[in-house]
């Protein structure tokens, strides 16, 4: 992508195209240099809100309500990074400020939600760009398309963060790895990423058809379960994928193994699964590019939500392209690209055997924990939190219950039955989703869905 003198924005948000992001280049000489402008503009807006949305391509959950505050509380410029972080901890409408906004001389990344789905935001200068391009490489990508050429890749490629093993391992040479930037219900930040030790993007059709899922994804199940036998590439089987309704199935919280039996038996299962539901999206707007060694499939999950993305490369296609390879690594395992990198996996050409365990010594008795103002505040919190779970549901029980479906509107006041959370009320209603109160938490749950 072409950059004139500037700053990048890139918004991580699944209504954004198929690569569930947006992407511009700001005319600001800095990030701060920005914020100062824009802010200075906000206090004298008669329409506050509309502040910067122009130039984002759109408006950005947290930042509209940033600019009001600037314009009815009359913020002052800051001056520097960290008079701008305090300006945004206590302005930006966002929950856990402290946490979910990260900045520096060179970035500022924000995470939030929209009680729907988790979203994200970066501001970061060139300067990110030339020190650190395996963080930034994909989120700059604007195309749905990966690059094909593989020739330049030795095969060597270690990931700068921890990937999990799918089993079995293949017998091959080298490793495919997996990014499914794929969600259910709410919880849609940041994604999974895994691994397919001994076996590269050629040769996984063979791989998927001959052993049994370990553990595996929803989404890896499903697309093994879609190979026919004359399937030589994944892209049949993709454009199956496609076709089913993956994100209302996994939100009813299936069974671990669900589609992980002989092969036609798991298709029967998969389909059977479906058949409550209607697919909520466009099949035929589904994106799939498979080459020598990279597949990037984006469904089209739902009209609300537009695309989701799986994206699977091996060791040789890495090392020709390395640092794309390792951003989508970083992008699929944190929310933040940016943050301190975790201990990163050893070389996936073999897994070795798990070392013999020691005998484990005895405990030591715990000391007895003081209670801090945090904890009394957080049990104090609990309990209350329970008050008014016991109060919602009063005297009804599990058999007055409605079992929740996403595809099921609810009404206020309502008791559903929820696989993962249990018993809960409808505390308020729309069109498309729904709060409810469970025992220990509340959680905003999607309803409607595949319905017009």
């Amino acid at each position: 992508m072409s950059a004139p003198d500037g700053i990048w924005f890139v918004y991580r948000t699944h209504y954004e195209g198929p690569l569930s992001k947006r992407i511009r280049r700001l005319a600001a000489p800095s990030i701060l240099a920005w914020f100062q402008a824009k802010i200075e503009e906000a206090r004298t807006s008669l329409t506050p809100r509309d502040v910067g949305v122009a130039e984002l391509g759109g408006p950005v959950q947290g930042l509209r309500s940033f600019f009001e505050a600037a314009h009815t509380h009359s913020l002052h410029t800051p001056k520097t990074t960290t008079a701008l972080r305090k300006l945004l901890v206590e302005h930006l409408s966002i929950e856990s400020p402290e946490e979910n906004i990260q900045l520096d001389a060179h970035s500022v990344r924000i995470r939030t939600d929209d009680e729907q789905v988790g979203l994200a935001y970066y501001f970061f200068d060139d300067e990110v760009v030339r020190r650190s391009p395996d963080r930034v490489a994909y989120l700059l990508l604007d195309e749905p398309r990966l690059p094909e050429d593989v020739s330049a890749g030795g095969g060597s490629f270690s990931p700068p963060v921890e990937v999990s093993a799918l089993a079995p391992t293949g017998s091959g040479e080298g490793a495919t790895y997996v990014a499914l930037l794929t969600f259910a219900d709410s919880d849609s930040l940041p994604g999974t990423i895994s691994v397919f030790p001994g076996v590269r993007v050629g040769g996984l059709v063979a791989h998927l058809r001959s052993v049994t899922p370990q553990s595996w994804p929803i989404e890896l199940r499903v697309l093994r379960a879609m190979i026919d036998p004359g399937d030589t590439t994944l892209t049949p089987a993709l454009k199956r994928a496609a076709a089913y309704p993956l994100g209302l199935v996994a939100a009813g919280d299936p069974a671990p193994d669900l589609g992980a039996g002989p092969l036609a038996a798991a298709r029967a299962e998969l389909l059977a699964a479906a058949e409550p539901h209607t697919h909520g999206g466009d099949p035929s707007l589904a994106i799939i590019q498979e080459s020598a060694g990279a597949v990037l499939f984006a469904p089209h999950a739902s009209a609300d939500l537009g695309h989701q993305q799986w994206i699977l490369f091996d060791d040789r296609w890495a090392s020709a392209h390395p640092d794309l390879a390792a951003s989508i690594l970083r992008y699929g395992r944190d929310w933040d690209p940016f943050a301190a990198a975790r201990p990163a996996a050893k070389s996936s050409k073999a897994l070795k055997a798990p070392k013999s365990a020691k005998d484990p010594k005895a405990p030591r008795a715990p000391k007895a924990a003081r209670p801090t103002r945090a904890s009394t505040a957080a049990a104090a919190a609990a309990t209350k939190h329970q008050n008014l779970w016991h109060a919602a549901v009063a005297d009804r029980t599990e058999a007055d219950a409605r079992v929740y479906a996403p595809s099921d509107r609810f009404q206020e006041g309502e008791l559903i039955q929820h696989a993962k959370f249990g018993l809960g009320v409808v505390l308020r209603s729309d069109p498309t989703k729904c709060e409810v109160l469970f025992a220990i938490t509340s959680r905003i749950m999607l309803q409607g869905a595949g319905k017009a």
